[in-house]
């Protein structure tokens, strides 16, 4: 296993904890191989810098906060077009004051950006080593693939550090508490239910359910649940609810408990509730960004697998057929030499563009690399090979069509084109890795025989 393979398997596992930020600089010092790597942010205090992570390339060290000033990270903080930095070697007369490198007895540092969308650098990775370092396009490239993951899954460290908060704030947090009765009647309602229905409690009490809800939400979502618990069960569930009076829907965790009279009757429901909204919108973005790219907004590696897992199971059973499509855009590091990497990733947008333009709305499209995508699309089954290949033949020409092309980007005219590996499924028992692989390959064949658009 090569040292860029042992590092990719290092990153696949998905995001747990902050574990991930070592995994991630072990990765980092396989590459490079230097001996140290750290993963830093902009400290609360001004001027300063945060080591979130850091490790020698087998145990993590201890975080810590370091004045920027006099450091080679300093350059990371200024407003310059350049997102990767190198110091090759002379580290420690270059920045005779910072205690860190004489400590390490570190010669040499190489960095990059970790940006956000609107341009805020959000922080850095960064290797430092004993011995001069050299700058290469394998190390390079992987430098910035790691800086954009690290910075997807900082974000979402920060959310799921937020969703702990909110969980435990819920206790304090406002709570609808009421008892419906049989007949579907409020009988007793909390102060909260002034606020959800922009009524007074005396106005509610007597009203029914239908009456506060509206009719649709009581058959589909609250009639259900309240026959449940008049059947003597208790009930745990979270529902989405939209209240006439309130502007957006909220999400609620309620609890359903009958009530019982003193000769063992079921009266009624107690009814508690939640608003949890906040906690399950925060939720459904960790999710987006477990599941997309944070450039294109594609779905992601993971996203990929999972989809592509379930439409073989689909496969099996039905009628159809499905062709994986592996794209390379052509020469694009050339695109990114030439123009920037501001250019590059905007012309990497609009290829997704255009692929959402030209797939049908069913199909699977995924960035799986730095100018990698997949398309997974489906057919009805044919009993002759011969069709197959008319198939095959009509979706190179379909793709090869939208994207070999003159895009305009941000004032300038890139010529685009892409080479295209084709790969018809016949077995839905092969994993989805190798099935992948065998269209990767054969894009990989026709890159060679150079059958690409110019």
């Amino acid at each position: 296993m090569t040292n860029i393979e042992e590092a990719l398997a290092l990153l696949a596992a998905p995001y747990t904890d902050e574990r991930f930020f070592n995994r991630a600089l072990s990765a980092l010092t396989l590459v490079t191989q230097c001996r140290w790597a750290g993963f830093a942010k902009p400290s609360a205090r001004k001027g300063f810098g945060e080591v979130v992570a850091f490790c020698d390339g087998k145990q993590s060290l201890p975080s810590f906060e370091f004045e920027l000033k006099g450091s080679p990270c300093e350059q990371v903080y200024l407003k310059t077009e350049e997102y990767h930095i190198l110091f090759s070697k002379d580290l420690q007369n270059r920045f005779p004051d910072f205690s860190l490198i004489k400590s390490l007895g570190a010669n040499s540092y190489q960095a990059e950006k970790i940006v956000a969308d609107d341009g805020e650098v959000l922080g850095h990775i960064f290797v430092l080593d004993t011995l001069p370092q050299s700058e290469n396009t394998k190390s390079k490239e992987f430098f910035r693939l790691l800086a954009q993951r690290v910075g997807v899954e900082y974000h979402r460290h920060i959310i799921t550090q937020e969703l702990v908060r909110r969980e435990k704030m819920i206790e304090s947090s406002e709570q609808y508490m009421s008892f419906v009765d049989t007949n579907y009647i409020y009988r007793v309602v909390s102060k909260g239910y002034e606020t959800l229905f922009n009524q007074k409690q005396d106005e509610i009490i007597g009203k029914t359910v239908i009456e506060l809800h509206g009719r649709l939400t009581f058959e589909n979502q609250i009639k259900p649940l309240l026959d449940r618990c008049f059947q003597g069960e208790q009930i745990k569930t979270q529902l989405w609810i939209h209240p006439p009076h309130i502007e957006q829907p909220l999400f609620l965790d309620v609890h359903h408990n009958p009530y019982y009279d003193s000769h063992g009757n079921i009266k009624g429901s107690i009814v508690s509730a939640h608003n949890i909204t906040e906690l399950q919108l925060a939720k459904n973005k960790v999710e987006y960004l477990a599941n997309h790219d944070s450039l294109t907004g594609l779905a992601n590696r993971r996203s990929l697998f999972q989809q592509f897992e379930r439409q073989l199971l689909i496969d099996k059973q039905g009628e159809k057929k499905l062709v994986i499509a592996y794209l390379d855009i052509d020469n694009f590091k050339s695109i990114n030499d030439n123009y920037g990497h501001k250019i590059g990733d905007l012309v990497l947008k609009a290829v997704a563009e255009i692929l959402k333009k030209a797939t049908k709305d069913c199909d699977t499209i995924a960035r799986i690399g730095g100018d990698e995508f997949i398309v997974i699309t489906s057919f009805v089954d044919e009993e002759h090979s011969f069709a197959y290949q008319r198939i095959l033949h009509t979706l190179r020409k379909q793709l090869e069509c939208a994207l070999c092309t003159s895009l305009k980007v941000d004032g300038m005219t890139i010529n685009l084109s892409v080479s295209i590996g084709l790969h018809l499924v016949t077995d839905t028992s092969i994993e989805v890795s190798s099935l992948i692989s065998h269209a990767d390959s054969e894009m990989f064949k026709h890159k060679q025989n150079g059958l690409v658009h110019q």
